[in-house]
């Protein structure tokens, strides 16, 4: 499925069912602290999306890629109409946050386009390969 359409519960649950060790819902229920209902009905669709702490747990309980932990944050982040909690404060309460904010707003009124972004998205990864140890 792609994450364009991906809902949060949908995610938990292939990573959840996925795992080799055939975890439950209960033995994740009682690794994350929360009650059995409470993970089905977020598996379910039927709650919303559980806090930034819960999905540290989780991908850590799952062992799963930074990359899995970014896509679960903006998932709940997207259900909930809001910015990711991974970056939430980061965006409100920097410098560079000021300026991501200001860029996105430009966009909004058609100052800036897609093409725009990914051309700058394409220098960050040419900096970050830059950095890489190899």
């Amino acid at each position: 499925m792609s994450t364009e359409r991906m809902r949060f519960g949908e995610f938990i649950r292939e990573k959840r069912m996925a795992d080799r060790r055939e975890i439950t819902l209960r033995e994740m229920s009682a690794a994350l602290g929360i009650s059995l209902s409470l993970l089905s009905d977020i598996e379910q669709g039927r709650r919303s999306p559980f806090d930034s702490d819960k999905i540290k747990l989780f991908c850590s309980y799952l062992h799963l890629a930074p990359e899995d932990e970014t896509l679960m944050y903006d998932l709940a982040a997207r259900e909930r109409d809001r910015v990711s909690d991974d970056i939430s404060d980061y965006i409100m309460n920097s410098n560079i946050g000021d300026m991501a904010r200001t860029a996105l707003r430009m966009s909004k009124s058609g100052i800036g386009a897609e093409e725009d972004w990914k051309r700058f998205i394409r220098e960050l990864e040419r900096k970050r390969q830059s950095h890489d140890p190899v």
